[in-house]
């Protein structure tokens, strides 16, 4: 196995009596090595996704802020599947929408959609909006997770929804204009982790690839259970109390969240890491 790739991630974080002792991810002082820990994370979580079916034919991207050329991203080329993705595979893409690293097609779909927000918030370095099933389903119904359970909880008060549909011209057409419809979903979005877009999908974001994959990967499974609760009948919703403390808490609680998943993916799938 690849040196950059160690297994028992969690179990070899700082600790003292059996508790973690670690209040934030680490930091790189050597941004090449921080670049590659970025690209080896990002490939890492496209096979992740694909394992849950989050890929529905060419739709659906993730993006990671390179930590050099920090108004750049890294993103899959268009057509490779998810499940066959390497961290050489990936494409560096400059402010302008140009490939300026890797091979192969890019994905022009959301271009104008994650330059802008990693541009609007310097906090960002993941951007994900995959197709997953629950999520898309459930943004058509046009609401926004309730706390029915301990996980669902994790969203309250960082969630907005996007209704594409209601950005109109003033004849009442509907808006067309990309580089607009960029600025209203950046001003939707805000400083939220988590967008709601009707009758689309998901978007999650995070301070970290690993945050942002995780994120994603719990909303898809919260769509889930709010389908399924509602299904039955009407949940019971507890009334919490908002602690912004905890808002900063969930970055770490994302990150740590990932870790046993890369341990597994990189162990089952090493050629990720070419």
């Amino acid at each position: 196995m690849s040196q950059h790739a160690p297994r028992h991630s969690v179990a070899r974080l700082p600790s003292h009596n059996h508790r973690l002792q670690i209040d934030t991810p680490p930091v790189f002082s050597d941004k090449l090595a921080e670049r590659l820990h970025r690209k080896q994370r990002l490939a890492a979580s496209y096979r992740l996704f694909a394992e849950l079916g989050f890929e529905v034919g060419l739709a659906g991207h993730f993006t990671a802020r390179d930590p050099i050329e920090t108004d750049h991203y890294w993103i899959n080329p268009l057509g490779v599947p998810f499940s066959q993705l390497r961290t050489s595979d990936l494409l560096r893409v400059n402010g302008e929408g140009q490939v300026v690293e890797g091979q192969g097609l890019l994905n022009t779909s959301a271009l104008e959609l994650h330059y802008e927000l990693q541009r609007a918030r310097a906090d960002v370095v993941g951007i994900a909006h995959l197709h997953g099933f629950h999520g898309r389903v459930w943004s058509s119904l046009g609401q926004l997770f309730a706390p029915i359970t301990a996980e669902t909880s994790a969203f309250i008060g960082e969630q907005v929804l996007f209704d594409r549909h209601a950005l109109r011209n003033a004849d009442g057409s509907l808006l067309q204009d990309r580089d607009e419809v960029a600025r209203a979903f950046v001003q939707t979005f805000a400083d939220n982790n988590l967008l709601v877009w009707q009758n689309h999908g998901l978007w999650t974001t995070g301070q970290t690839v690993e945050s942002a994959a995780w994120r994603f990967i719990l909303a898809d499974d919260t769509a889930r259970a709010h389908l399924l609760a509602y299904s039955a009948g009407q949940p019971r919703i507890p009334t919490l109390e908002e602690d912004a403390s905890s808002l900063a808490q969930r970055e770490l609680f994302g990150w740590l969240n990932f870790l046993p998943l890369w341990d597994r993916i990189v162990q089952q799938q090493p050629d990720l890491l070419d």
